[in-house]
């Protein structure tokens, strides 16, 4: 995901900014009040990442949560996104209802009518079958990494990752994966490769807070005697 999401910027960044402002510009001449454009690339993600533009300056995605993603409606309410943006979720599993549930209505419009908008969106979770029935009906592409393979220098540096995977090119292929237990070919072999230390992109241990005790709990302790 951090791979993706770095590539993302350095390649498609600039145009994709100037995209969205070339859609705020035509919702623009039909509204009284205008909106604003965004200042960097619209990216949007759940979790932390270290990433930089293609200027190498500092880039921070904007926060966002699964239940704050829809078509905001009569009874629902969503957060309003740039337009042409890149939305990243991991462990997306726990972001959206579970797997057997149907997404609300405002969530369900959006997975199926995103590309409208321009949306790219990035899913990720341990297997394919948790994540909720309704977003993979809409997905386009499902990538399962089957190895990883880190090269070092002559001082133990990190220059160099890839990634082996499984590629599905549309819901069916990846319906039949899941319910053959992996035992279909429906899929082809792909190749991903990141020049760098991958593992700068983000924070390995952005999760360990939610271990803590709540605010004004404490750890529990064996008293001997």
């Amino acid at each position: 995901m951090g791979h993706f999401a770095d590539d993302y910027l350095k390649t498609q960044g600039v145009q994709r900014q100037e995209l969205s402002e070339q859609l705020i510009r035509e919702e623009n001449a039909l509204r009284e009040t205008p909106l604003s454009f965004p200042d960097a690339p619209p990216m949007y993600a759940n979790t932390g990442y270290n990433l930089t533009d293609s200027n190498g300056k500092p880039f921070k995605p904007i926060p966002i949560k699964g239940k704050e993603i829809g078509i905001t409606n009569d009874k629902e309410n969503y957060k309003s996104l740039f337009p042409a943006p890149l939305i990243v979720l991991d462990e997306a599993h726990r972001e959206f209802s579970s797997k057997g549930e149907n997404l609300s209505d405002g969530q369900l419009e959006f997975f199926m009518e995103c590309r409208h908008y321009r949306i790219i969106m990035l899913l990720a979770a341990p297997r394919a079958v948790l994540i909720n029935k309704d977003i993979r009906a809409s997905g386009s592409r499902f990538i399962e990494p089957r190895e990883v393979v880190n090269q070092f220098d002559d001082f133990k540096r990190l220059y160099k990752t890839t990634w082996y995977c499984r590629e599905f090119l549309d819901t069916s292929a990846i319906e039949e994966y899941i319910s053959t237990n992996g035992k279909s070919d429906g899929y082809i072999e792909t190749m991903y490769i990141h020049n760098g230390n991958v593992y700068e992109l983000y924070d390995s241990y952005a999760f360990k807070r939610r271990f803590y005790p709540k605010e004004g709990k404490y750890f529990e302790t064996y008293n001997k005697h």
